[in-house]
């Protein structure tokens, strides 16, 4: 988001905020002075370190940011968020440990965050299932919630893959594009995008090629080129690990058809990646939340007023610019923050129950619409399709 988005989203809603937080005490130290019998405990999982350390850095801000203004406005039917984080710095056996601590130690009420991690999310849902506690993912891979039967008490605040595949299938056939090649990595929330590709992209009549890479790979030049004799008009990179700026240094060098459209997920957008693909970054077209081009949304958009307050909110405390792995993070708080004063209880039943009859939430990365057979609750209508033009994103057309 660049000083000019800032500019035009900045209201005076949102400065109200801003100078509530400049004024404000924060979170833990509204916690300590608060009973713990007066308090909701929620605990938190983020990798800030570790090879997701660039992912969770940001979902972290935008979680406490979303404590500490639920907290100055005095709690969840005047009880404080009691706010317990932990760091699994991407190691999974690390966050099951961590999160039986905030369950059996620290007696959360409800979990938010899933390590940065689709793998880890999947291996937190089973133990907050066991302990009948609510859990707010804010990470991609859809067998998070899937199927919901299966998954009562557990939602998410990102899009699933499904529903971003749908979207990028309409951008390509707009642009004439049947033929593409998918280069998800290894992880939960690549494997997971390649199971959609598979049953998406032939029912709508696109062929499709893949090659898999492992999170780290330093040299996309024999994938690249094994795909390329396929001729494909698209190249889709499906990963949150640093090693897709490598993939766009890779694409530009190796792919020669200059019409091929070279691009990456939803999970890669975040303009510090962009910037260190330099000049292979220019071009790039990526599905995303509208957080990256809110200033280019019409008026009538009925999220822009949200991403403003949000935005300009996030930038007085944190003095930088919030990408969308904030936003999903400070959507998954607020969500579960509305649903345990919609329940006015902390039992985790009580508390799906009322995310699921919830109705419409705008929040920063879309409009959710949880129902008890959506635990995403996020639509197409969320997703827009960006390039990043050299300074910033802009709309993809």
């Amino acid at each position: 988001m660049t000083r000019r988005l800032r500019r035009r989203l900045t209201t005076p809603i949102a400065l109200t905020i801003t100078a509530a937080l400049a004024a404000g005490c924060s979170a833990g130290a509204d916690a300590g002075a608060e009973d713990s019998a007066a308090t909701i405990k929620i605990g938190t999982l983020y990798s800030v370190t570790g090879p997701a350390a660039n992912v969770g850095d940001k979902m972290r801000k935008g979680t406490e940011l979303a404590v500490e203004q639920i907290n100055q406005r005095g709690g969840i039917d005047g009880r404080k968020i009691e706010w317990k984080f932990y760091d699994p710095a991407g190691d999974t056996s690390t966050a099951v440990t961590q999160t039986r601590k905030l369950l059996t130690d620290d007696k959360v009420d409800a979990i938010v965050g899933g390590g940065s991690s689709s793998g880890i999310a999947l291996a937190m849902g089973q133990l907050t299932a066991s302990a009948k506690k609510l859990f707010v993912a804010t990470e991609g891979a859809r067998a998070i919630v899937q199927p919901e039967t299966e998954h009562p008490l557990t939602f998410k605040a990102t899009f699933n893959d499904t529903v971003v595949m749908q979207k990028i299938i309409e951008f390509w056939k707009a642009k004439g594009v049947t033929n593409v090649a998918l280069l998800p990595d290894t992880s939960g929330f690549g494997q997971s995008a390649l199971e959609v590709a598979e049953k998406e992209l032939p029912a709508a009549g696109l062929k499709l090629a893949v090659a898999s890479f492992d999170p780290g790979t330093g040299d996309f030049t024999p994938l690249l080129t094994k795909l390329g004799a396929g001729k494909p008009q698209a190249y889709l990179a499906w990963t949150t690990d640093s090693s897709g700026v490598t993939f766009l240094k890779n694409a530009r060098t190796v792919v020669t058809d200059g019409a091929a459209l070279i691009q990456h997920s939803f999970g890669f957008v975040d303009d510090r990646y962009m910037k260190q693909a330099g000049d292979a970054g220019v071009g790039t077209v990526l599905s995303s939340p509208k957080l990256p081009v809110a200033d280019l949304l019409p008026d009538s958009d009925p999220q822009k007023k949200t991403i403003g307050e949000f935005a300009a909110a996030y930038e007085a405390k944190y003095h930088e610019q919030p990408n969308v792995y904030a936003g999903q993070a400070y959507d998954a708080l607020m969500l579960a923050a509305e649903a345990i004063g919609k329940a006015k209880s902390t039992d985790g039943p009580l508390a799906a129950k009322a995310l699921e009859t919830l109705g419409e939430h705008v929040g920063v990365t879309g409009v959710f619409r949880y129902s008890a057979q959506d635990h995403s609750g996020l639509g197409t209508d969320g997703v827009e399709m960006i390039k990043w033009d050299g300074e910033r994103f802009v709309l993809a057309g």
